[in-house]
């Protein structure tokens, strides 16, 4: 596995995308929680090969950039919904660490993660916060695409993990 890093460094030129018709955006909640670990163990990612993708990795995942009460507040938690189902997420530390974005298979290419993804990025910069910053497996091109689409930038070689 390797993983590269990535930087966005110009919040302040971030315009909030809308989601398509259709779905509907909303900020995370602490209730959220078990929907959201839901939604990832729905979308294992391509390049993870260290063990199994179960429940433990995913709330591991979650609470590495959650608040101590197990909340992304101020707009750092995004959610995305067609209908009262969760179809997507985008969750950031209040480090500026985007550590969680995923979309369920039969809703992707459609603009989720870049709604989302969006809608974190402003309210960074509205809390101050200039730089954004992902690791993301170099085994998967299509998360690659889109962070570059959304203005990231690799800043370090690819890191080898062996695990």
């Amino acid at each position: 596995m390797r993983m590269l890093r990535m930087d966005h460094t110009r919040l302040g030129d971030v315009q909030p995308a809308a989601p398509p018709a259709g779905y509907h955006l909303r900020d995370f909640a602490p209730s959220d929680w078990d929907a959201c670990v839901a939604l990832m163990l729905a979308c294992p990612d391509p390049g993870y090969t260290a063990g199994p993708w179960d429940r433990g990795l995913c709330e591991r995942c979650m609470a590495f950039g959650a608040d101590l009460n197990g909340d992304f507040p101020e707009g750092r938690g995004q959610l995305v919904y067609a209908g009262d189902t969760l179809v997507a997420l985008a969750l950031c530390s209040s480090a500026g660490y985007l550590n969680q974005v995923y979309t369920l298979e039969a809703h992707r290419r459609r603009g989720l993660a870049r709604a989302a993804v969006t809608r974190v990025l402003a309210a960074l910069h509205a809390q101050g916060i200039e730089r954004c910053f992902l690791m993301v497996f170099e085994e998967n091109p299509a998360a690659r695409r889109c962070y570059e689409a959304l203005g990231f930038e690799q800043v370090f070689p690819p890191l080898d993990l062996w695990v």
